[in-house]
């Protein structure tokens, strides 16, 4: 290997061996029972480590970080074929990059916020997943080869097993439902990548072929579960919390980074409307499915579906530099709102911040990322990707002004230093990766969108809690309720896959009972019709040879 290569895997191996190595230190103060403390100083100190290396990446001379419009492979039209580095397994650049450093933040966020809820038992366990999930998703963000990005996903999917059946000693119907379903999207994944080397050859460089590109973004589909929509973690316990958030959207992550890399030169008309139709119901789903969550943690896997609904609509306009504003979202957003139940004036105010930064208005983080969702001459399309938005901002505002969950001044001493950190962590790595990472940083936008939005937003917040007494506005808040929750209904019970599995146990019933009654006819009194046929086989055998 080339001196420059080991140079540059070090870039990796550095933050997955110390986080591995604080993996097995947690998993040996568990086994021990020591202090609960020194497994969670050793779980966070591991995570500012990588935190702190993945964004010194951006300031070494020494390491170069090319830029989006260089990092998507380019397409020789009349060949069909990527360039890209030959068997290269990760990378560094525009894409990768941003993801990493958001991947890296969740973990800080979740470890800094999740002890205000952990049970001290279980605690030292917990944070042991945190830091396997973490290695995993780390390596998948920055994986330039399909190969490893199909390990990152079977491995996760195990741990993903693994957790589920440790915490509740039991596997439920959704969650088997979501991992098949994301095992099938595993399985188009692997078809991409056989098509791509009978297409291009194992050698080329490239990371899938044209016709490879539309079974990987399927794949890809089925992954963030856009279709059908299975949220397997809105049953966590509260103690649970910062597991469920952690695996959903780590496994959402992991596949982000390939959305930008899927060449969609292949890509039918009618399977790009079918894909979009998809993209936009399943998003809308999410976000009336926030809006409606009886409390953050629950409704977070929502909100999260959510934003990756638009996150598709942007790859499929080959927006590949815009999806990576609202991907990074998922994890800078959805995070600390999914712990946000210990409430204060300052943390309200922390938490508003962190929307605030989702919003895209003028001059915010996420102001690029307005470009890739309002640009269809269709009016229609463009509201709808207004209006989701929207609904996902009014969600967060609800859950934020939410009188529920504990006091601030409950909190342990240190718990009180520590819990605010993980929003600011998560408001300073997002402003971060806007200045370093998006192609327009703090720009305009797009002002009439954002405006509406936003604006909207806070009207719906309004009407959903502060309804006045008269009884007109009651009306309107009352049937607005009423609408949302039989278009959510409508949506679950359609894209859930239950009636789909219901049909599917029907029929094998059916075909079972048929079996079971012709093996019944045929084995009547000791097996005599089969004996009568096989002696009528045999003596058509010795006629055929008489007669030659």
């Amino acid at each position: 290997m080339a001196p420059d290569c080991i140079y540059m895997s070090l870039i990796w191996f550095v933050p997955v061996a110390v986080l591995l190595t604080a993996a097995v230190i947690v998993f040996l103060i568990n086994r021990s029972h020591l202090n609960i403390g020194a497994a969670w100083f050793t779980a966070i100190a591991a995570g500012l480590f990588v935190w702190g290396w993945t964004i010194s990446l951006s300031f070494r001379p020494d390491i170069h970080i090319r830029p989006i419009a260089e990092s998507v492979p380019g397409i020789l039209e009349e060949s069909g074929v990527f360039l890209g580095d030959q068997n290269s397994y990760f990378i560094l650049d525009g894409v990768s990059y941003p993801y990493m450093l958001a991947v890296s933040a969740l973990l800080v966020i979740l470890l800094m916020t999740a002890p205000s809820y952990m049970e001290p038992s279980s605690a030292p366990r917990l944070w042991f997943f945190y830091l396997l999930i973490e290695i995993i998703g780390f390596l998948s963000v920055a994986a330039d080869n399909i190969v490893f990005i199909i390990y990152g996903w079977v491995i996760f999917d195990a741990i993903d097993i693994i957790t589920q059946y440790i915490q509740v000693r039991q596997i439920r119907q959704g969650f088997l439902t979501a991992i098949g379903v994301r095992f099938v999207g595993t399985l188009l994944a692997a078809a991409s990548l056989a098509l791509s080397y009978s297409e291009l050859g194992r050698n080329s460089g490239a990371f899938v072929s044209l016709k490879g590109g539309t079974y990987l973004l399927t794949a890809c589909a089925l992954r963030m579960g856009i279709f059908p929509i299975s949220q397997p973690y809105t049953e966590m316990p509260e103690t649970r919390v910062g597991l469920g958030t952690m695996l959903r959207l780590v496994s959402v992550l992991t596949v982000m980074p390939v959305l930008s890399r899927i060449p969609l030169g292949g890509l039918r008309p009618d399977m790009r409307f079918v894909l979009g139709l998809a993209s936009a119901i399943a998003s809308l789903t999410g976000a009336v499915g926030w809006l409606l969550s009886n409390n953050s943690f629950t409704g977070i896997s929502y909100a999260a579906l959510g934003i990756c609904g638009m996150v598709f609509d942007c790859a499929l306009s080959r927006e590949q530099s815009v999806l990576m504003v609202w991907g990074v979202s998922i994890a800078l957003t959805c995070a600390p709102l999914s712990l946000y139940q210990i409430r204060n004036r300052y943390m309200s105010l922390l938490a508003f911040l962190v929307v605030l930064c989702f919003s895209g208005l003028p001059y915010t983080p996420n102001a690029f990322g307005w470009m890739g969702l309002v640009r269809s001459p269709n009016p229609i399309q463009n509201g709808v990707f207004v209006l989701i938005p929207m609904i996902l901002m009014a969600g967060a505002f609800i859950h934020i002004l939410r009188t529920e969950g504990r006091k601030f001044s409950d909190l342990e001493p240190w718990m009180r230093s520590v819990y605010p950190m993980g929003f600011i962590i998560a408001i300073g790595t997002h402003v971060f990766i806007g200045m370093t990472s998006f192609d327009a940083p703090f720009s305009m936008g797009v002002i009439p969108a954002s405006l509406i939005a936003f604006g909207s937003a806070i009207i719906l917040t309004f009407l959903f809690r502060f309804t006045p007494e008269n009884r007109r506005s009651q009306d309107a808040a009352a049937w607005g309720r009423a609408g949302m929750s039989l278009f959510w209904r409508i949506m679950q019970s359609l894209m859930d896959m239950a009636w789909l599995i219901s049909f599917v146990q029907g029929i094998s019933r059916i075909l079972r009972r048929i079996f079971i009654t012709v093996s019944d006819v045929l084995e009547d009194n000791g097996g005599l019709i089969w004996e009568l046929l096989i002696m009528a086989l045999l003596i058509a055998v010795v006629f055929s040879r008489g007669v030659r």
